[in-house]
């Protein structure tokens, strides 16, 4: 038990020094340029729709005197228009958020292997829904030389990883990792350029 705390904690100074170091020059691919301006774009239209005033009932109509008194009854006062309706907005894409915590489709092994010098921090993506409806986008914290076996879902995934060592560098899949064998535990090296079977 010691260990593993011994391994978080130097996780964490790992973490901590490595912030004290210059930024790294941002590279992003094409699909997480568009991913990014797609959830910007979303934003805009939620921060507009929660700006937009709420609907006010309308005043109630005037009631009439009674019966006996000699003034004549006002007619009820009608709405002149109908109150505007707000456009319904599309589900976000399910794989870009959290998987399910405890799965209803089919799950696998991967062991990932940490192939760089430094620690690795990854994130691992569904590319789409399996029968059960689930998706996701797993994170996780690689430190250096560890190979961890964790349980996904089954299905391709993408990978995307932030290595952080002497040089820092970003590595991903050049294609699909489709993992579907519940038989074994399947290795995906992660180096400084590239996440692959190995």
């Amino acid at each position: 038990m010691n260990k593993k705390y011994l391994t978080i904690l130097f996780g964490l100074i790992v973490v901590a020094i490595s912030a004290c170091g210059p930024a790294p020059e941002p590279t992003l691919s094409a699909a997480e340029i568009g991913n990014t301006a797609v959830a910007a774009a979303w934003t805009e239209v939620f921060m507009t729709q929660a700006a937009m005033p709420t609907a006010t009932p309308i005043p109630p109509t005037v009631t009439p005197l009674p019966t006996n008194t000699l003034f004549p009854t006002l007619p009820p006062l009608l709405p002149t228009s109908a109150p505007p309706t707000l456009p319904v907005a599309t589900a976000i894409d399910p794989c870009n958020d959290v998987p399910p915590i405890e799965p209803k489709g089919t799950t696998v092994q991967v062991k990932f292997v940490n192939k760089t010098e430094g620690t690795v921090s990854l994130s691992f993506g569904l590319v789409k829904e399996n029968a059960k409806g689930e998706c996701g986008t797993y994170n996780f914290y690689i430190p250096r030389y560890d190979e961890p076996v964790v349980t996904v879902l089954a299905g391709c995934y993408w990978g995307f990883a932030i290595v952080d060592a002497a040089v820092t560098s970003t590595s991903r899949t050049v294609h699909n990792l489709c993992v579907e064998d519940t038989t074994k535990a399947v290795a995906i090296w992660i180096t400084p350029e590239t996440i692959n079977f190995h």
